[in-house]
């Protein structure tokens, strides 16, 4: 299956030109709805919170209107731009910043919730060990750990970077334990019907002392 974004050194990547280019693939303008659907059911509940790769700001402005403590992590000044412009005009506080995610991730402290909206199934394919290393830096026990993650279930033509649910199993529950794994969907500019993705929340066990 060919892939909108296929995983490739990060040192080639310019983000910023994707933005410059037009709209990515990944961005809505608007809130994930696997997001939406998480907050609706209460799976996660406000809390001090980071997003890997916030991109245009559209999920982590959401979170901070409705309660959230939010830090949002990106590379692409332009995206960044446009988050901090959105919210200012929805008036809520979002600290956004402008880093390589696993550079800030090194001194950046522990959140109880790391949000990533596609990051781990682009970067599992660049440096899986980095990202661990970084979630076990950026998390304690009992934090929780919110992926959406394109499928391995979808046919056809573009899309995400695809996981497998056996792929999640063995590549994540060696910092946290799976809370929910469900079939979700990914929005997308270029597909109405968007993309097959796995919503999968996580908690890295223990007890806090």
């Amino acid at each position: 299956m060919r892939q909108l974004y296929e995983p490739k050194s990060l040192e080639v990547i310019d983000w910023d030109r994707m933005y410059r280019g037009g709209r990515p693939p990944w961005e809505t303008g608007q809130p994930a709805g696997e997001l939406v659907r998480a907050l609706e059911e209460h799976l996660i509940e406000p809390c001090s919170t980071i997003e890997l790769g916030c991109g245009t700001g559209a999920d982590a402005v959401f979170l901070a209107e409705h309660g959230f403590e939010v830090t949002g992590v990106d590379s692409s000044p332009l995206a960044l731009e446009r988050a901090r412009n959105l919210a200012r005009s929805e008036g809520v506080p979002v600290r956004f910043v402008l880093d390589d995610v696993f550079e800030f991730g090194r001194t950046a402290g522990q959140f109880d919730l790391v949000y990533d909206a596609g990051f781990y199934h682009f970067i599992r394919g660049v440096d899986l060990s980095g990202l661990l290393d970084m979630l076990w830096r950026i998390t304690r026990p009992g934090s929780l750990y919110l992926a959406l993650i394109g499928s391995t279930e979808e046919e056809g033509e573009g899309g995400p970077p695809q996981v497998s649910e056996h792929e999640i199993n063995f590549e994540l529950t060696s910092l946290f334990d799976i809370v929910n794994l469900r079939p979700g969907r990914f929005e997308s500019p270029n597909r109405e019907e968007g993309y097959l993705g796995w919503t999968c929340l996580m908690k890295r066990p223990g007890v806090l002392t």
